[in-house]
C-alpha cells in the first residue's frame, strides 16, 4: 500500500485526504466472479473444435490482455495495483467473466479462473442460460440460442462491446462517442473495422463461409494506425510548414481511450541537412501524477475528437530545406521506449 500511495505524499495534507475521501465515495463496487461454466463444455472444448477462429483470436491482443508483454510491463511497474485500489480493476475487462448477462451501462467484473486467456470466448459467447451467437449450424455438437446481438453489428457494438470499452470516465467512453460521430450515424460500427467480415472455416475441417474475423485489430497494429490518419503537410506562400490532421476516417476519438498518445515530431532542416528547428506536440491524456489523479484540474485530454482537425504550424528559414512530420503512436504514459512510429511526411521548401 505504501508503494500505491507514495506518489501522492507530494500533495498537500487537506488535499491528499479530499482526494483518498473521493476516490472511496465514488469508486466502484469490483470483485471477482466465477464465470458461468457450460454444464458440458469447457473452454477448451471451444478451442480445438473452433480451430480456425481460435488461430485468429490467439493473434489478437484479446488473448494477450493479460500475458503479453506490455501487459507484463505494466504490471512490473505497478500500475496494476494502483487501478486495483484508486480505480476499477484492470483485469475486471482484461480477463472479464460473462458480458451477456450484464445490464446496460454496467461493467464486468473479473473472474476468477484460467484468467491467463485473456478475453476469450466464454468472456462473449456464454451467458446463464446457454451458448449464444448467431444461430446454429446443421451439424452443430451443441445449441446455440440465437442471439440479436451476434446479427446486428450495432447491437453487438452498443451491447457487448460497450460493456468494455465504455469506461467510467466521459473521455474514455469509445461507444458513446461513436454513436454520436458521423461513422455512428452512418451504421459504420466497431465491427466493421474490429471485426471485419472474412472468408473462412469456423469448425475445424469446416468449409470456408462468410463470417466475423476475431483478430480483433486495433491501435498496436501499425497498418490500422495508418489507415485512421488523415494527415498531411503542407508549405505556406509565408514560408511556413503547417501539418494537418483530420479525424474523419474513425467514429471515436484519437487516440480512443486509456492513456495512449498520438506524437507528431516536426523537424526542419536546412539545405545541408542541419536542424534548424524541431518542436512536438502529443495528443492523448494526461495526468499531473500518472495513474493518480484522473480529473480535473490534474487531467488534460489533448486527444482529437470524431470529425475535428488539429494543426501544428513551424516556421521556415531562408532557403532551401525539407520539414518532416514523424507520428508515433505511444500506448501507455509510463511506457516510453515501446513509440511506434507508423507514418512520416516529408516537404521541400
Amino acid at each position: 500500500m505504501l508503494r500505491i500511495l507514495l506518489p501522492l505524499l507530494v500533495l498537500p495534507a487537506p488535499v491528499l485526504a479530499g482526494y483518498l475521501v473521493l476516490v472511496r465515495a465514488l469508486k466502484e463496487p469490483v470483485g471477482a466472479a466465477a464465470s458461468v461454466e457450460h454444464p458440458s463444455l469447457k473452454r477448451s472444448a471451444c478451442l480445438d473444435c473452433h480451430g480456425p477462429i481460435a488461430a485468429e483470436w490467439r493473434r489478437s491482443f484479446h488473448f494477450r490482455s493479460l500475458t503479453g508483454p506490455f501487459w507484463q510491463r505494466i504490471r512490473k511497474k505497478g500500475f496494476d495495483d494502483v487501478f486495483s485500489v484508486l480505480r476499477v480493476p484492470c483485469v475486471n475487462c482484461h480477463a472479464p467473466a460473462n458480458v451477456l448477462d450484464l445490464a446496460e451501462g454496467s461493467h464486468p467484473m473479473a473472474r476468477t479462473s484460467d484468467r491467463e486467456l485473456g478475453v476469450d470466448c466464454v468472456s462473449c459467447h456464454l451467458s446463464e442460460d446457454g451458448i449464444r451467437g448467431p444461430g446454429r449450424s446443421e451439424n452443430a455438437p451443441h445449441e446455440v440460442i440465437e442471439d440479436e446481438r451476434f446479427r446486428d453489428p450495432f447491437l453487438a457494438s452498443t451491447a457487448i462491446c460497450a460493456r468494455c470499452h465504455d469506461e467510467t470516465l466521459d473521455h474514455a467512453k469509445t461507444v458513446t462517442r461513436w454513436r454520436r460521430s458521423d461513422q455512428g450515424r452512418r451504421g459504420i460500427t466497431c465491427l466493421h473495422c474490429h471485426m471485419p467480415e472474412v472468408r473462412a472455416a469456423t469448425v475445424v475441417s469446416g468449409s470456408a463461409r462468410v463470417r466475423r474475423s476475431h483478430r480483433f485489430p486495433g491501435d498496436k497494429v501499425p497498418a490500422m494506425l495508418r489507415s485512421g490518419l488523415d494527415a498531411s503537410l503542407r508549405i505556406t506562400d509565408a514560408r511556413r510548414g503547417v501539418v494537418q490532421i483530420t479525424n474523419d476516417r474513425i467514429g471515436h476519438s484519437f487516440p480512443a481511450a486509456g492513456t495512449n498518445s498520438l506524437i507528431v515530431r516536426v523537424t526542419v532542416r536546412d539545405g545541408k541537412q542541419r536542424t534548424v528547428r524541431e518542436l512536438e506536440r502529443e495528443f492523448g491524456t494526461r495526468e499531473w501524477i500518472p495513474g493518480y489523479l484522473d480529473f480535473w484540474p490534474f487531467l488534460q485530454v489533448t486527444k482529437i475528437p470524431a470529425g475535428e482537425s488539429r494543426e501544428i504550424d513551424v516556421e521556415l528559414p531562408a532557403g532551401h530545406g525539407v520539414v518532416s512530420a514523424e507520428f508515433r503512436y505511444r500506448d501507455w504514459f509510463a511506457i516510453k521506449d515501446r513509440d511506434l512510429i507508423f507514418h512520416r511526411l516529408d516537404r521541400r521548401f
